[in-house]
């Protein structure tokens, strides 16, 4: 699945959602799942996929289709995303992200990283010497160093430093093309459902 185009219409804008919520759920197909259907993940049929993937709430399937609406959005230059995106980023970090061309996106997730080399795929798509910028005045964090160990999700808590605490709460790493400082964004797409914490970085939803 991949989109050449921006989106600039309202057909291909509902194409490019049903295509991240179809995403989300050949991403929650756990390894026991494609040994029952005895296939790789790139080879499950929407046939197959209908028989495992639930609609219900606690499955995710809503909130993740969302997150990767957002992140292509973002990654394609849909300019009602990237503008409103790269003025939040300008008001994170004014020194860091003042010259910015246009907003980048990394997708992230702790749930994502149980698959095999994802986390480390998310450090590799980022500049060797990239930061975490943290809460709070001070010195940002290594991201190569930190991202792993925030992949663990909650349980990586105690190891991580008090001004990211909570980054493994992160949906999606923003920055600018450089790929050299990195803001943790939480998307939602119910503001109720918006939690705070040290280092989880600014929260995104949809306007009601």
């Amino acid at each position: 699945m991949s989109q050449a185009e921006p989106v600039d219409e309202c057909g291909r804008a509902l194409y490019a959602v049903s295509r991240s919520i179809l995403r989300a759920h050949f991403d929650e197909l756990s390894q026991a799942d494609l040994e029952d259907l005895n296939c790789d993940r790139v080879d499950v049929t929407f046939r197959q996929l209908a028989k495992l993937a639930r609609l219900h709430r606690d499955k995710g399937s809503s909130g993740d289709g969302f997150e990767w609406a957002v992140h292509e959005a973002i990654v394609g230059g849909e300019p009602r995303v990237v503008d409103l995106v790269g003025e939040t980023l300008k008001k994170v970090s004014p020194r860091s992200f003042a010259d910015m061309d246009r907003p980048t996106s990394l997708m992230f997730g702790h749930e994502r990283a149980r698959h095999l080399g994802f986390a480390e795929a998310v450090v590799n798509n980022a500049s060797g010497d990239a930061v975490l910028l943290p809460d709070g005045s001070g010195r940002p964090f290594v991201f190569g160093s930190w991202v792993p160990i925030a992949a663990r999700g909650v349980a990586a808590e105690p190891q991580l430093r008090e001004r990211i605490k909570k980054v493994w709460k992160t949906d999606l790493f923003l920055s600018s093309t450089a790929k050299m400082r990195f803001a943790a964004a939480t998307i939602k797409s119910n503001w109720h459902q918006l939690e705070d914490g040290t280092g989880s970085g600014w929260r995104l939803f949809p306007r009601p």
